[in-house]
């Protein structure tokens, strides 16, 4: 008699009826991504292990790690636009995730006081698009909706820190949208039974982060500084709002555990709980660089609201899931430098 092979078919069990251990499945929006990179590179290196997938209008090319991607045999990335109904219906059905990070958004204030009625129209409409296929479809998946700490908008010194039951008050197009979205999940997780979580996530940055954000341009700057392709002239929009900065490997880690941990219908900050001067961020960059610069404030770059101070407070993450966060500042400038470095050292070459 020939010895039995096991194999696994379609129910997970072997010819003997084993239970096999199949893998979750994640599905994360915003593939591409600055923080998506991030997110699904700790995926890949920690336990347990996920059957990641990915959607995105563009393939992602994560540049930002040096010598290595998060790609491995467990990631499948699926090209498509979100405002694609009938693809995204398809796309979910076919996966069946257990889990859905939704990071796709136009995330930018400056892009959306240029373009608003493009902005909230993606934003919201993007989000709503993942939550009805679910409802429509009977989709088990658990999702993850991120949000922003410009859903506050305009607060005083007495509101700070700002914790999670602090009113809402959008101060701009970008923040609208945010609001919108997280209000959609209520409505969704209340009224439908959907399994949704929010966070309120304030100002991140970290290696990998577009120039587009202001820590990212203003440490870009100083690396063509350095390079000799640029005067030794910071230029900035208002240099005296104060922002809440966290590192983004921090916020992947916060992101990993509410994705199983957070309650649902729970909304929670992430943030430092630290304020920061823009102005204060270039002085510290001159410092630990050692490059003397000057500050340029361009009123191009100032937006027509601005909020003078965000400061957040992650008592409740911490509370909860004794998150907090890990990754000094400076040691966050040092990587970003490092990033923006290697990326224009590469164009030279090429």
């Amino acid at each position: 008699m020939h010895k039995k092979t096991p194999f696994v078919i379609n129910t997970g069990r072997s010819v003997y009826g084993k239970r096999q251990i199949q893998m979750k499945k994640i599905l994360i929006t915003g593939a591409s991504g600055f923080v998506a990179g991030h997110f699904i590179r700790f995926l890949a290196s920690h336990p347990p292990k996920f059957e990641i997938h990915g959607i995105s209008r563009t393939r992602p090319s994560w540049d930002f790690f040096p010598g290595s991607t998060p790609l491995n045999e467990t990631f499948s990335f699926h090209q498509a636009d979100l405002m694609d109904m009938p693809r995204i219906t398809s796309l979910i059905n076919k996966i069946q995730p257990d889990y859905i990070l939704h990071l796709a958004a136009q995330s930018s204030v400056a892009e959306s006081w240029k373009t608003p009625v493009a902005s909230f129209m993606n934003n919201t409409n993007i989000f709503l698009n993942i939550l009805d296929t679910i409802r429509l479809n009977d989709n088990a998946a658990r999702v993850l909706s991120v949000g922003s700490s410009e859903q506050y908008g305009i607060v005083s010194e007495n509101d700070l820190p700002l914790k999670e039951d602090s009113p809402l008050r959008p101060a701009n197009p970008y923040a609208v949208a945010r609001v919108a979205q997280e209000q959609l999940a209520t409505i969704y997780a209340d009224g439908y039974g959907l399994d949704i979580c929010c966070t309120r996530s304030f100002n991140h940055c970290g290696p990998g982060q577009s120039d587009r954000f202001v820590v990212s341009g203003i440490v870009k700057q100083f690396v063509r500084i350095s390079r000799g392709l640029q005067d030794p002239v910071i230029h900035i929009g208002n240099g005296s709002i104060v922002r809440d900065f966290v590192d983004v490997r921090d916020v992947i880690i916060a992101y990993n555990i509410l994705m199983t941990k957070g309650k649902r219908g729970g909304v929670y900050n992430i943030c430092s709980g630290t304020g920061r001067a823009i102005r204060e961020i270039v002085m510290e960059l001159s410092r630990i660089l050692e490059i003397p610069v000057d500050i340029r404030q361009e009123l191009s770059q100032i937006r027509p609201i601005d909020n003078p101070r965000i400061i957040g407070s992650n008592e409740k993450m911490h509370k909860e899931f004794g998150w907090q966060p890990t990754v000094g500042f400076e040691q966050t400038l040092r990587s970003m430098y490092d990033c923006w470095d290697q990326r224009m050292l590469h164009d030279f070459k090429h």
